[in-house]
């Protein structure tokens, strides 16, 4: 016959069952909130962008200009510019720099001189700070989501000073790019874009780059990308451009991607060019991200002011 435990041991056995339990509960709760603290903390800290100090103005390469403030459209945050004015000219552009960079800093320090060359060309020139940088007002980075607003803002700005549509164009670089590329698909007075080293879809990029860019485990990423819908209110994997730019169509795209872009793959910039078949596509050979006016700064301003002087509406168009 089965001996039967005696019942204080029964007891005894059974309270620490339950205290296992509960211990195991509390250290997997303790777990999961230091999980989802230390991805919130990377969420609020990785959507902040950097500010950088003034490194040259247009004034360095011998242009005129004068400092301009204005409401992204939506009026949530001021954007600061630079305004270069043209006597009787009728085309402007609008310059954007790319993350954690600025309208002086953007080219190594040399998207004044594009401007001035640009501005030599006969086109009025607006070169504005993004959200969150430069002397733009405070916000969070959203990888163009909400940046295409500035922009949207600088062409109501650009309006408003008599400029039509379709006359005015955007170049943007890398984040930039990404939101030109969803502003110019979202307003049709945007008469012509270039385009330079923008992301098809900024999910895989993340993934690339986020143990460099946070110094975190992989097993992080989604936890965070969870947490920064909380913190930004929106999701930063909708940041698809692949899927906005054939909406430009019919109005003019050149996309210009480096061969030797390590931080932004060419592939993204051949995924954009096939999405969008009528855009010009422009491989700059040995160039790194953001580095093909550093390549050949001379054929980059030609290409450029080319393109914009061919498909923006001037008077005599």
């Amino acid at each position: 016959m089965e001996t039967m435990a005696p019942a204080p041991v029964a007891r005894r056995a059974g309270r620490l069952r339950r205290i296992a339990v509960s211990a195991t509960a509390i250290l997997v709760a303790l777990v999961l909130t230091l999980y989802l603290g230390i991805s919130t903390y990377a969420a609020s800290i990785l959507t902040m962008p950097q500010r950088d100090a003034t490194v040259n103005t247009p004034a360095t390469f011998g242009a005129r200009f004068e400092e301009v403030r204005f409401p992204a459209r939506g009026g949530d945050v001021d954007i600061a510019a630079w305004y270069l004015p043209q006597p009787d000219a009728s085309r402007a552009v609008i310059l954007v720099h790319g993350k954690d960079s600025s309208r002086s800093t953007e080219f190594q320090g040399r998207f004044s001189e594009f401007a001035a060359r640009l501005h030599e060309r006969g086109f009025v020139v607006l070169m504005i700070d993004l959200r969150g940088h430069g002397a733009s007002g405070d916000a969070r980075f959203s990888f163009g989501l909400a940046e295409r607003r500035d922009i949207l803002g600088a062409v109501d700005w650009l309006m408003a000073q008599g400029f039509r549509a379709g006359s005015i164009g955007v170049l943007g670089v890398s984040m930039g790019a990404a939101s030109a590329i969803g502003a110019a698909a979202e307003d049709p007075a945007i008469g012509a874009l270039v385009a330079d080293c923008s992301y098809a879809e900024i999910a895989p990029l993340m993934q690339r780059h986020w143990s460099t860019a946070s110094g975190l485990p992989d097993i992080f990423l989604p936890s965070t990308l969870f947490m920064g819908r909380f913190v930004l209110g929106m999701d930063l994997t909708t940041a698809q451009p692949v899927t906005e730019i054939d909406d430009i169509a019919p109005r003019p795209v050149l996309i210009i991607h480096g061969s030797a872009d390590a931080f932004t793959p060419v592939e993204h910039g051949r995924a954009l060019a096939a999405a969008a078949p009528d855009a010009e596509y422009w491989e700059v050979p040995g160039a790194g991200h953001a580095r093909s006016y550093e390549t050949d700064p001379q054929q980059y301003v030609d290409r450029v002011a080319s393109f914009f002087r061919r498909h923006l509406r001037g008077v005599e168009n």
